[in-house]
C-alpha cells in the first residue's frame, strides 16, 4: 500500500504524517481510486486524549455532530476512556477512540481496544436462537420443555407453557432479583436451579420482568439444541457464538473469556471516579460466569460495528454471507411488552424506529443501536460506569435525534 493512500484504506497514521499526506496528495494530485475522504475532526480536551484509530470513511455532517456529542460527554463526565463505530450498509462511517484504556500507564484507546460489553451481549444471545429457528430445529413458540424435559419453573403449568420467546422477551415470570440467589461461586446447574425455585411474577407472556437468568437460560437451552453437552452448557454457549456469529463475522478477539480478553495487550481496565481522579476497579469477571449468555462477551469497537453491519443489512454479513433471516430479525424487533423485543428494546425515536440495548458490567458501561429502515448503526463502548452510565443511557436517543436533524 502507497503511502499517499494510506488513509482512503483504512490504516491509522499519527497528526504530523497525516499533515505530510495531505500535502504530498495536493502536490501529486491523489490516489488512483476515489477522492479520499476526510477524517472525522478530533478535538483535544483536559480530560481526554482522542486518538483516531480509523480515519472516517463519510463526510455526513451527521457523524461528526454524533462524534461531538460523545467528545462532549466524555469531557464532561471526565469518563478516562471510551470507543466508538458508526456504521452504514457499506461498512464503517467512524472508528475512534477517546482517552485512555490504562490510565496509569497512558495507554490510549483506538478501536480495536477490548471492553467488557455488558447486556448488549443479550442481542447476541438472541440471535443465536434465531439462528436455530432459521434451519428448523426450534421455533419461537417451542416449549422449553420440549428441548430439555427437566426443566421446571415454580409453577406446574409455567412449566409447560414457558417458550424462548417468553425468556429473551423478559415475560418468562421469572423475577429480575433472582439472581441474587445464586451462590457466590455459582455453575449453569445452579442457574436452572434458581429458576425452578423463583416465585413466578406471573404466568408466562403477562409480566415484564428484566431478567439475566432469562435470558442466560436461553442462551443455554439454543446450546443444547444444537447439541451442546448438557455438562458443558457455558463452553456450548461460547462455541456456538463463536461458531455462528464471532467467526462469521470475523470479530477475531472478541471472546467470553475474561483471562483470554487480558492477554490481548490492547485491553481496558475499569474505572470509578473518586474525586474526579478516575482509579481502577479490581475486576469480578471470571471464565465461568454462570451468567454468560445475558452479558459475558468482551469485544472492540471495529468488531462491533461488522455486528452492528450485518444487522443493518437486514442480517447479511459483510462477505455477502447470511448469517440469520430477515424474518427472524423482525420477530428480534417486535416490541412485545414494555417495548422489548427479544433481546432488543424497539422505540420511536425523532420520527424513526430505533432498535438498541444497554450494557453494565464490572465497571464497564455500552451501548449499541441500530435505524433500521435508515439502514446506519452504532457501538460504544465506556471504562467508567460513573458518568458513562447516563452517557450510554442517553446515546441512542441522541443518535436517532442527530441523524433525523442534521442528515439532509
Amino acid at each position: 500500500m502507497s503511502v499517499l493512500c494510506a488513509v482512503k484504506n483504512g490504516t491509522s497514521v499519527g497528526p504530523r504524517l497525516l499533515l505530510m499526506i495531505f500535502g504530498l496528495v495536493l502536490l501529486l494530485g491523489g490516489c488512483d481510486n476515489a477522492p479520499m475522504a476526510q477524517p472525522a475532526p478530533v478535538r483535544e480536551t483536559a480530560r481526554s486524549v482522542p486518538v483516531a484509530v480509523a480515519p472516517a470513511q463519510t463526510t455526513e455532517q451527521w457523524v461528526a455532530d454524533f462524534a461531538a456529542y460523545i467528545q462532549d460527554a466524555q469531557e464532561e463526565g471526565g469518563i478516562p476512556g471510551l470507543s466508538l463505530a458508526v456504521v452504514n450498509r457499506d461498512g464503517p462511517m467512524l472508528v475512534q477512540g477517546y482517552g485512555l484504556r490504562d490510565v496509569e500507564k497512558n495507554l490510549p484507546v483506538d478501536g480495536e481496544t477490548l471492553f467488557h460489553i455488558g447486556s448488549t451481549h443479550k442481542s447476541m444471545t438472541a440471535l443465536l436462537v434465531a439462528t436455530l429457528v432459521d434451519e428448523g430445529t426450534l421455533g419461537w413458540e417451542t416449549p422449553v420443555i420440549e428441548i430439555d424435559p427437566d426443566f421446571a419453573l415454580a409453577d406446574d403449568e409455567a412449566t409447560k407453557t414457558v417458550t424462548l420467546r417468553h425468556l429473551l422477551s423478559m415475560t418468562s415470570g421469572i423475577p429480575d432479583d433472582a439472581e441474587y440467589d445464586l451462590p457466590d461461586v455459582a455453575t449453569v446447574a445452579d442457574v436452572f436451579a434458581v429458576a425452578a425455585e423463583a416465585e413466578l411474577l406471573g404466568a408466562p407472556g403477562e409480566v415484564f420482568s428484566y431478567s439475566n437468568i432469562s435470558a442466560s437460560l436461553a442462551g443455554y437451552l439454543a446450546a443444547l439444541a444444537a447439541g451442546s453437552d448438557a455438562d458443558d452448557l457455558h463452553g456450548g454457549h461460547a462455541r456456538l457464538l463463536r461458531e455462528r456469529l464471532l467467526d462469521p463475522l470475523e470479530m477475531k478477539t472478541a471472546t467470553v473469556y475474561v483471562s483470554e480478553a487480558r492477554r490481548n495487550p490492547n485491553h481496558s481496565l475499569a474505572y470509578e471516579i473518586s474525586s474526579g481522579t478516575p482509579e481502577a476497579l479490581e475486576s469480578e469477571d471470571t471464565d465461568d460466569d454462570a451468567l454468560a449468555p445475558s452479558g459475558s462477551l468482551k469485544a472492540g469497537a471495529r468488531e462491533m460495528g461488522l455486528y452492528m453491519q450485518m444487522l443493518v443489512n437486514g442480517g447479511v454479513a459483510p462477505d455477502g454471507n447470511r448469517i440469520v433471516s430477515q424474518e427472524s430479525l423482525a420477530q428480534m424487533w417486535t416490541p412485545l411488552l414494555e417495548q422489548y423485543g427479544l433481546g432488543w428494546e424497539i422505540v420511536d425515536a425523532d420520527g424513526l424506529r430505533l432498535v438498541s440495548h444497554t450494557g453494565a458490567y464490572d465497571g464497564f458501561v455500552s451501548v449499541i443501536g441500530l435505524l433500521p429502515e435508515e439502514g446506519v448503526g452504532f457501538a460504544l463502548l465506556v471504562n467508567a460506569e460513573e458518568g458513562g452510565g447516563d452517557l450510554t443511557e442517553a446515546a441512542a436517543q441522541e443518535f436517532a435525534r442527530i441523524y433525523a436533524t442534521t442528515r439532509d
